[in-house]
């Protein structure tokens, strides 16, 4: 399942990515249509184009295309996950291996030899981990490890009642 996340669901979107959804962000889009703010009927006509799900908190938004998008209500990355995962059946369950990036939802690779991107990460990551990934866009190269940040995820996760 493809995404499109409206610039208003930001944090949405890279845990989505973060998950390995296919997500864009409206954001994303705006050197695409040379436009700032993208308007809602381009972000809904490129979103038929690429056969993605609207995600959005804006109602009349949500009602010009709601055959193919969701509605969030509320505030709070989690409390609009849950909504994910009770309407679409979304599973939130951390793969580093699927997961994109957080920042362009590209996807990533697997860093062969931890010396090559020494460099490019904090002496203390460095040590502390051994496998890193790193994303595939030539104009990003974001540096991805699972730290204590995706178990902190995964447990606010896994409770019955996710809570911001």
């Amino acid at each position: 399942m493809k995404f499109l996340v409206n610039s208003m669901l930001g944090k949405l979107a890279r845990f989505l990515r973060m998950f390995g959804y296919d997500t864009l962000y409206a954001n994303d889009l705006v050197e695409y249509f040379k436009i700032d703010p993208v308007p809602d009927e381009k972000l809904l006509a490129y979103a038929k184009k690429t056969n993605r799900f609207v995600i959005t908190k804006d109602y009349p938004f949500y009602k010009s295309y709601s055959e193919n998008a969701i509605h969030l209500r509320g505030e709070g990355v989690y409390n609009y996950l849950n909504q994910l995962i009770e309407n679409l059946g979304l599973n939130f369950k951390f793969n580093i291996q699927n997961a994109r990036c957080s920042i362009c939802n590209s996807r990533m690779k697997k860093v062969k030899k931890k010396n090559d991107i020494k460099h490019l990460v904090l002496r203390e990551t460095f040590n502390q981990y051994n496998d890193f990934y790193q994303c595939l866009n030539s104009q990003c190269k974001k540096i991805y490890w699972k730290g204590s940040h995706i178990d902190d995820i995964e447990k606010r996760l896994g409770s019955d009642s996710i809570q911001d």
